[in-house]
């Protein structure tokens, strides 16, 4: 494999707008001083903690128990009351006494409040609504690739419940770099595929981000906002082993670091040329998508080209395998 990635061409993934970005020309390591390692471990650990109270949430990722497509015939969907139809560009549900397979549907809140009656909705792809509840589930009306589909969350849940932290790698300062932000100056809307099968995901990418990591050159695509944070969606040598299939990093981008520390408790100069600026990338804070908890997550993969060809041993590995709530049951 070629020690320089071009994640900038995207292959057989749809670019709707196109350009051409700079070449590479700078790429350099961030050595830290013990001082500095130390406050950035320490940024890492209140990272981590906040990383398991967001995982934790009652109606969170780990509370997905089922997820159901609709269809133009009124049906029952699994987990939740009511009869559900797509009409056209509209999804709607029917909560009356009958309609229910679980429990009876003067159960049904919705915005908190008991409810009866039918409910319409109406919305954009990538789009959910959230607020029906029954119980301790909620039901997540969504448009996902075109399609509405409805996905079930308890607070219940048997991944939820038995949850007590996403699993680490230890924390490493070498995996805390500098790097080059250099911008495509037109964002490119790239349209790749999902964790699920059918349903595309539309990405907007701004930019490259050059570094060094582990003696390698590397460039990644990134999404986001130049003057607020940055995310890059990659791959690495530890998928499907040590971590999950792909994973996330986000981080400052190189106009939000100007008198401000960055994600790895280091500070950085703004260049005032945006088309290339230094960034810091912490990859003790690569987190993992919802895709990698439960199978209901529609997550974008990484573009064409995200490849790092090393091993991140830095920030979430592999989570525990999906406990199957229909297993649990009596």
């Amino acid at each position: 494999m070629s020690d320089h990635n071009t994640a900038r061409d995207f292959g057989s993934g749809s670019a709707a707008t196109s350009g051409n970005a700079p070449a590479a020309t700078h790429a350099f390591a961030l050595p830290l001083s013990t001082a500095e390692s130390e406050r950035a471990r320490m940024a890492w650990n209140e990272w981590r903690e906040e990383r398991t109270r967001t995982l934790s949430q009652p109606h969170g990722w780990l509370s997905l128990i089922s997820f159901t497509w609709l269809s133009e015939e009124r049906s029952h969907i699994a987990d939740f009351p009511g009869l559900w139809l797509v009409s056209g560009d509209t999804a709607s549900v029917s909560f009356q006494n009958g309609t229910s397979t679980l429990s009876n549907s003067s159960l049904v809140r919705r915005d908190g409040e008991p409810y009866s009656g039918e409910v319409v909705f109406q919305l954009s792809d990538g789009d959910s609504d959230f607020s029906l509840e029954a119980g301790t589930r909620q039901a997540e009306v969504a448009m996902r690739g075109g399609r509405y589909c409805v996905r079930v969350r308890d607070s219940s849940a048997p991944t939820l419940t038995s949850f007590t932290g996403a699993p680490m790698f230890p924390f490493d300062p070498a995996a805390i770099v500098k790097g080059h932000f250099e911008s495509y100056g037109e964002p490119l809307v790239y349209i790749g595929a999902s964790a699920r099968t059918g349903v595309s995901a539309t990405l907007v990418m701004v930019g490259d981000i050059l570094f060094s990591y582990k003696g390698r050159e590397c460039r990644l695509a990134v999404s986001g906002d130049p003057a607020g944070e940055l995310t890059a969606i990659f791959y690495d040598e530890t998928n499907g082993k040590e971590s999950a299939r792909w994973r996330q990093v986000t981080f400052p981008g190189p106009l939000a670091c100007e008198g401000n520390e960055s994600a790895g408790g280091t500070s950085v100069e703004r260049d005032p040329d945006i088309q290339e600026s230094r960034v810091v990338i912490d990859f003790n804070r690569t987190h993992n998508f919802p895709c990698a908890f439960t199978p209901f997550g529609t997550c974008p993969k990484p573009i064409d080209g995200n490849t790092l060809p090393v091993a991140v041993r830095a920030g979430e590995k592999r989570p525990a395998a999906w406990i199957d709530p229909s297993a649990t049951r009596e």
